[in-house]
């Protein structure tokens, strides 16, 4: 009786210790389960469309670039950082001009804008044609435009007179001129805020694609590395000018006392002085659609939204995108 109670001792222990193995098993099979898996998810790459910038111009220390789909881009750090400006326009613009604290940008159909924020909101201002306009510029109380028209405002970009038909590409203002060029040579001229106009004689039969004036010079620059230059107000142009470039040149600015420079496809030449008589290509890889001068840099605008800026015209230094 007393071996039976013993055994009956040792199976109730049995049984208790597996009881309790049994009541830790979720706990033991728990810990032998791998840890649920942290999945970092990358975000979807965020991707935006670079539109072509055509022009760029400098005022109240503010740079001002427009182009393709109405993009507008501001700086007022000498091109350190760039802005968005919002034209409310998706048409294309081709030149822009600066003048009595208003920035104005003509382009494709007849759209003309203009902005008393630098650059920030634009306008529309009022024109009565469609026809596209690829120059402007500012000059005696008067804004000046061009394409296959020839237009004028004395109000700040907001009303617009037609005054004259031809093809003409771009347009400078200086000592109470407003000279234009265009295809084939063609060069224009008033003396009366663009109201009458009367030709000059180029001595070239390539485009003639931009106009600057600076140091009582206008100089001119087209296809086929052409630059001409004129010492008596626009009426001849057989002043000595020595390149040997023969690429499509776009662009030309002024530094305001010591050189010229020029751009275009793959190119970027510079005066060795500031008579503008003789130019050196100092870049052969970079295109630019326009170049201007501020503050003491040059700034020139490309395709795909390029910026590059320039304390020399000789190295350039890419800042936007």
């Amino acid at each position: 009786m007393k071996n039976r109670l013993n055994i009956l001792i040792i199976l109730v222990f049995i049984f208790s210790s597996c009881s309790d193995f049994s009541g830790n098993e979720d706990a033991v099979e728990a810990s032998l389960k791998p840890a649920p898996v942290t999945r970092t998810t990358t975000p979807p790459t965020t991707t935006r469309t670079y539109y072509d910038l055509d022009a760029i111009t400098f005022g109240n220390n503010t740079f001002v670039a427009i182009g393709e789909r109405g993009t507008v881009r501001t700086s007022s750090d000498n091109g350190v950082t760039w802005d968005n400006g919002t034209s409310g326009k998706t048409t294309q613009f081709y030149e822009i001009a600066y003048g009595n604290s208003t920035f104005v940008s003509v382009g494709q159909s007849g759209d003309i804008i203009y902005s008393s924020d630098n650059g920030l909101s634009w306008d529309n201002g009022t024109w009565a044609e469609s026809q596209n306009l690829t120059g402007v510029a500012y000059g005696n109380s008067t804004f000046v435009a061009l394409g296959t028209r020839f237009i004028n405002s004395t109000d700040n970009g907001a009303n617009w007179t037609t005054r004259h038909t031809a093809n003409l590409y771009d347009v400078a203002f200086g000592n109470s001129i407003f000279i234009g060029c265009g295809s084939d040579g063609t060069i224009y001229g008033s003396s009366d805020n663009g109201i009458n106009w009367g030709t000059r004689t180029s001595g070239t039969s390539y485009d003639l694609k931009h106009v600057v004036f600076g140091n009582n010079l206008f100089l001119v620059v087209g296809n086929g590395g052409t630059i001409l230059k004129s010492s008596d107000n626009g009426s001849s142009w057989g002043d000595s000018v020595t390149s040997s470039i023969t690429k499509n040149l776009y662009s030309i600015a002024y530094d305001g006392s010591n050189k010229f420079v020029a751009v275009g496809a793959n190119t970027v030449v510079v005066s060795t002085n500031n008579t503008g008589s003789a130019f050196t290509e100092m870049e052969d890889t970079l295109t630019f659609n326009d170049v201007t001068f501020g503050n003491g840099y040059f700034v020139a605008v490309g395709n795909d939204e390029i910026i590059y800026t320039s304390t020399d015209g000789d190295t350039w230094t890419k800042v936007y995108p």
